[in-house]
This record gives structure tokens, C-alpha cells and sequence, in this order.
């Protein structure tokens, strides 16, 4: 007898990836993850995502890397810190 395989939904598949479900929408147009369309609803088999999940390690620190990389250290010339006005004045 077949094996039944469960379905999911693209939010579901989301949740469990840990990424948002753009990415998985994302990940079924360039192919890395298999989907039908059921009902006109979007499924990826339970199997499938398993497949998936092997290779997918995201990395928790991933944002924090490029925020730390674009962070500015204010200096007085700062033209934000010139800036003149009602509740605008800040002593440096």
C-alpha cells in the first residue's frame, strides 16, 4: 500500500524553515523545493521539505553581520548633529 504523505502550506513550510514565506515562494520558482498546487492553494509535500531541510542551515547571525559592517561612529561634523530647530539641538 502507498505511503500518504502529508501536505503542507507555503506559511507552514515558512515556520518551520525559520525564513519568511517569500523565500519559500522563492525557493519553488528556482526549483529547490518541489510544490503543487492544490485547489488553487500552493502545497509542498512533508517529504519534500525533509529533503530541503538537510541541506538548509541558516544562520542565526546572518542580519547582525551586515548590520554591524554598515554601522557610523557620529562626530561632530555630522550634518544630522548641525541640524537647527524645535527639539533639534543636541550638545556634542
Amino acid at each position: 500500500m502507498a505511503e500518504l504523505d502529508n501536505y503542507l502550506s507555503v506559511k507552514q513550510v515558512a515556520y518551520i524553515l525559520k525564513v519568511h514565506h517569500l523565500t519559500v515562494r522563492r525557493y519553488i520558482k528556482e526549483g529547490k523545493l518541489k510544490a503543487v498546487k492544490v485547489g488553487g492553494n500552493v502545497r509542498i509535500k512533508e517529504s519534500q521539505l525533509a529533503e530541503i531541510s538537510k541541506d538548509f542551515s541558516p544562520s542565526p547571525f546572518r542580519r547582525f553581520r551586515k548590520i554591524q559592517s554598515t554601522l557610523k561612529v557620529f562626530s561632530e561634523y555630522d550634518p544630522i548633529l548641525r541640524l537647527m530647530g524645535r527639539g533639534a539641538s543636541i550638545s556634542v
